[in-house]
Formats: structure tokens, sequence, C-alpha cells
């Protein structure tokens, strides 16, 4: 392992400590008998049919690259779904050195060269964002159940900034795919100045990047592969619900399906805890403590807290003046969760991953706890446990597909991460500047 490796797992590591620090801090009273009542409850149907969801869009995936592949050579996707199991396996057990698995296996499997294929994973990633700030602006300014969370303008405002991101690197990316050299030349005239080095490489990665963007054939290939990155990610949305709604209605609230009645709250919603300006405060339990905690934030603001002990007005009610505001505690469950829900728990997922172990992963998974506490309110027991089941089913759950696979190979995951790192290098200096051009082939 190199030091850059050393010093970055240590990054990584130190951050994941202060996160799980911060939360257990905020974290007052854990249950962990609810805990692990919450989940030996879980749905197994449910697991199942998510699980089956993620699969899917591994093949969607493979047929993604199989379009990204028809200007080099023309496969079919069946070749290209075990090297894509094997490959998101080698990322779940390895992190970020596992990325090249996938593209160095199709480049051997297809008789192309690694540096074509590290150009199509480059656009893949691209339109994985872009297709995830499609759904999500559609999902944040399109009326839905999500318009009454307090944290909705915010929401909006990374929608935008997102879309913004991805216009101004998707016209980045077609100047660089039609005047590549030029754009390459430019960028190593005004950088040589201040550094030689950053300079050249900057230029042979703009060069390689500029090949990479010739994956995309024609415009049907465009809306062929804009199509199929929008259906990757909305069905990643429904494995996310589908593992929500494995868990079964709170306590009370089985009653109140069939009565009609709703049970008294038992935590702090997310609009109550924002109002206070104590956001943490959302999915703790409501008792006294609690409340006497927020009647001294709220007061100041003109608020006052009341309990109610009506057969159907029971509870504690927020008031403002005489005016009745809402009964503290009402908020969404995990058995409610719908897909424009589970598509902002895909976002904080998403940047939590940012910081990621090996096998191991943390920060996706305190991200998406830490939104289904703060944004949803849910209690710190099932978020924890459905945080969990997330990652074990979105991020994991390829594993024992690709291990097979690659077993039956006859390959070790580590030492093809080993020999693509490799690979790329040796191609790196053969060529010069990176990729090899369209139509180009080399023996592996």
């Amino acid at each position: 392992m190199n030091t850059k490796r050393v010093l970055t797992s240590a990054v990584v590591i130190v951050v994941l400590a202060v996160l799980v620090y911060l939360q257990i801090q905020h974290w007052r009273t854990f249950d962990w008998a609810r805990f692990r009542a919450e989940t030996g409850g879980i749905g197994k149907l449910h697991i199942l049919v998510a699980i089956a969801l993620i699969y899917s869009t591994y093949f969607l995936r493979a047929l993604r690259w199989k379009v990204f592949l028809k200007p080099i050579c023309h496969t079919r996707a069946s070749r290209v779904l075990g090297p894509t199991f094997i490959g998101f396996a080698g990322l779940a057990l390895l992190g970020r050195p596992g990325e090249f698995v996938r593209p160095y296996l199709i480049s051997k499997k297809e008789n192309v060269s690694l540096s074509s294929q590290i150009g199509v994973w480059t656009v893949e990633r691209i339109f994985d964002v872009g297709a995830f700030a499609v759904l999500m602006a559609i999902n944040v300014f399109v009326p839905s159940s999500l318009q009454s969370n307090p944290y909705m303008p915010r929401f909006r405002e990374a929608a935008l900034l997102l879309l913004g991101m991805v216009a101004a690197v998707s016209g980045l990316c077609y100047l660089i795919r039609t005047q590549g050299p030029h754009v390459a030349a430019f960028l190593h005239r005004t950088v040589s100045p201040f550094s030689r080095t950053v300079a050249q490489h900057l230029e042979e990665k703009t060069r390689a990047f500029g090949v990479g963007l010739n994956t995309i054939q024609d415009r049907l290939s465009f809306l062929q592969l804009t199509a199929l990155s929008l259906a990757i990610w909305f069905i990643i949305a429904l494995a996310y619900r589908e593992v929500a709604h494995a868990y079964p209605p709170e306590p009370g609230w089985r009653q109140a399906r069939i009565t009609g009645e709703k049970p008294e709250p038992r935590s702090v919603d997310v609009e109550t805890a924002k109002l206070a300006d104590y956001p943490l405060f959302a999915g703790q339990p409501l008792d006294e403590t609690t409340v006497a905690e927020l009647r001294s934030a709220l007061q100041p603001k003109g608020y006052r807290i009341e309990r109610h002990d009506a057969p159907h007005d029971h509870g504690y009610w927020l008031y403002r003046g005489k005016r009745r505001e809402k009964r503290i505690g009402d908020r969404p469950h995990l058995s409610d969760l719908d897909v424009g829900h589970t598509l902002l728990l895909m976002g904080f997922s998403m940047v939590g991953s940012v910081a990621q172990l090996p096998a191991v992963g943390g920060g996706s998974q305190l991200a998406v706890i830490s939104a289904l506490q703060v944004i949803y309110g849910i209690p710190p027991e099932l978020a924890v446990s459905c945080g969990i089941l997330l990652w074990l089913v979105t991020f994991m759950a390829v594993i024992p597909v690709g291990l097979v696979l690659a077993h039956r190979e006859h390959l070790s995951l580590r030492k093809i991460s080993h020999e693509a790192h490799d690979q790329e290098a040796l191609e790196h200096r053969a060529t010069g500047f990176g990729p090899q051009a369209p139509g180009e082939t080399r023996k592996l």
C-alpha cells in the first residue's frame, strides 16, 4: 500500500470516527431492545424484491455499456453482464481501488484497450449524475407529499445547483469532444507558466477524456443512454422504497390503519425540531424532558405547547397565540415512504459514499441514518436499522453473485485491481497521452 493510499484511508477513518462520535452524542437515548425488535420484524419478501430490483439495474448497466461500445466494437449485453457483477463486487469489497475492475475485465473480454474502457467509465459517471439530477429536480419541484417538509427550499436549491453543474460539465464535455486538441493546448499554455509538469499532465488527461467522449456514437445512442440512465436510478429508488416498506407499521399505527384514529406520537417531528432550532431533536422520544426543552426554545418565539387528552385530540399540540398550529410528533413512517422520499435518501447516500471504507462502508450509512432522523423524524433505532439494511441491499448484495462468477472464471479481485492499474500505466506510456482512438484494438 503506497503512502497516498495510507493517508487517504487515515483521513477517511478519522472523518468516520468523528461522524460516529457526533451521532452518538446526539442520540441521548438509544433503545437497543427496540432496535432488535424492529430489525427482527422486517418483511423478507420486500427485501427479496429490493435485491431483485438492484440486480436488474446491473443488467441495464451492461446494456448501457454495450451502447457505449458501439463505436469500438459490437457485443451483447450478456457478455458484459458478468464483468459488471464482478466489478461491482470488487467495488464493494475493495473500495475505490476496485473501480477499474469492471473496465479491465470488459477490455480483456472484448479485446479493446483498457484506456478506452476507462473513458467509457468516466462518461458513464456523467450520465449517472445527470440522470439523478433530473429525477431529483422533478421530485422537489413537482407537487407531492414532500412539499410540507421544512427543508424543501434547501432541496430545491441543491437540485438547481446540481442541474447547473451537470449543464456546465455537459457543455465542457461537448467542447472537449469537438475541440479536444485545441482545449488541451489552451490548458497547457495557461498552466505551464506555473508548473510544466501539471500542464503536461492536464493536457494528457484532456486529450484522453476527449477520446473517451467518442463512445457516444450518434443521437440515437445518446437517447438510449439517457433513457437507460433514468431507468437505472428510478429502479434504485424503487429498491429503497421496498426496503423501507419491509418495516411493519410502528406500534399503535397498525390499529390506526384499521380504526382511522391516529395514536399519540412517540417522537419529535421535523417541523417542530427545526422551529425550535434543534434539528437533531427530530426522532427523539417525546417525553417530559424533551417537551420541557422544546417549551423553553419555542416560548421566546411566541409559541407554547399544551397537552390534550381527548380521545380524538390527544397528545402535545403547538399553539401560536390562540391559534393551534399542529400536533407535535406527526411525521412520515418507514412503511409509508414513497419514491419521492427515497430519492432524497439516495442523494444523501451518494454524498456520504465519498467517505467509505472497503467492505465496511461508513459514510453512506451515516448519511442515510442522519437523513432519516433529521429530515423525516424517524426514531434513532429505526433509522439505524434501515440505514444499515439499505447499504446491505444496494451496495453489498452483489457480492455473492460477483464472487461466484469470479470463482468460475478463476479470478482474484485484488489481483485484477492491481493488474488494471498497471495496465493503465502501461498504455499511458505507450500512447503518450492516454486512450487509443475508437476502432483501435490491442491484445492484452
